[in-house]
């Protein structure tokens, strides 16, 4: 079973697979690509390229209605992560509430410095490594991070966690660019940034490679986040809480 996810709501088929107890796995093209693994109807797993589980799944749009979809019968296991309708529900207000915290704070990857536990060191956090810090889930920590933004208590330092990526030269794959020719396995994304080139030009380039192939790891998380930056942020600046 494959389509247009314009000619069929993504919803409409997940329920035709629930309904009728399939086992396969539902591949989504779109913005951001991601996967639903269902074994008798049931949702057991998937995730975003190499980002995988319950956290990822709640950080995959669920109502695209731009793309391609595929779903293919094969051997699936796993444990039902929750009733079909309870787990779709909470999926569609994660997706929600993830829009909402994304527009305060940019995406899991931006980091902020404040009075906020977990946020309170020198050099401040990520919601990303906030959440290895504190083994909590993702969207909970976010949303802390959010309401503490809101109310002043934290703010971003300008980095992010990607910066720390290294990409070898002779790895592009999409149109060569100045951030594909500044690109020598040496220097991070951040000393990239730091020698001049603007940071949502380097942005729209890793997004452009991940779409045309490139692989490494955390692929996964790196594009959900730069998807939601491109989105919720202004050239890097700050955002407008007011």
């Amino acid at each position: 079973m494959q389509g247009l996810l314009s000619d069929l709501p993504l919803m409409g088929i997940m329920e035709l697979v629930n309904t009728t107890r399939q086992t396969g796995v539902l591949e989504v093209r779109t913005e951001v690509p991601y996967s639903v693994a269902f074994l008798n109807g049931e949702i057991v797993g998937g995730g975003i390229l190499d980002w995988l589980g319950l956290d990822a799944i709640h950080a995959s749009p669920l109502l695209p209605t731009e793309g391609e979809f595929e779903f293919r019968m094969s051997s699936v296991t796993g444990t039902s992560l929750g009733p079909y309708d309870h787990f779709t529900t909470d999926w569609a207000r994660a997706s929600d509430e993830w829009d909402m915290i994304c527009d305060v704070i940019g995406s899991p990857s931006r980091v902020y410095r404040g009075t906020l536990p977990l946020f309170d060191v020198p050099e401040g956090r990520s919601v990303r490594a906030a959440t290895r810090e504190a083994e909590r889930p993702l969207f909970e920590v976010a949303q802390t991070l959010s309401e503490a933004v809101r109310a002043g208590q934290a703010e971003p330092t300008g980095k992010f966690a990607w910066h720390n990526l290294r990409l070898r030269a002779g790895t592009t794959r999409s149109t060569p660019s100045p951030v594909a020719a500044a690109l020598d396995g040496e220097r991070n994304l951040g000393d990239v940034i730091a020698s001049g080139l603007p940071e949502e030009d380097v942005r729209a380039h890793i997004v452009a490679e991940i779409r045309a192939g490139l692989r490494f790891p955390g692929t996964g998380w790196v594009l959900r986040d730069l998807v939601w930056e491109q989105k919720y942020l202004s050239n890097g600046g700050d955002l407008d809480l007011e």
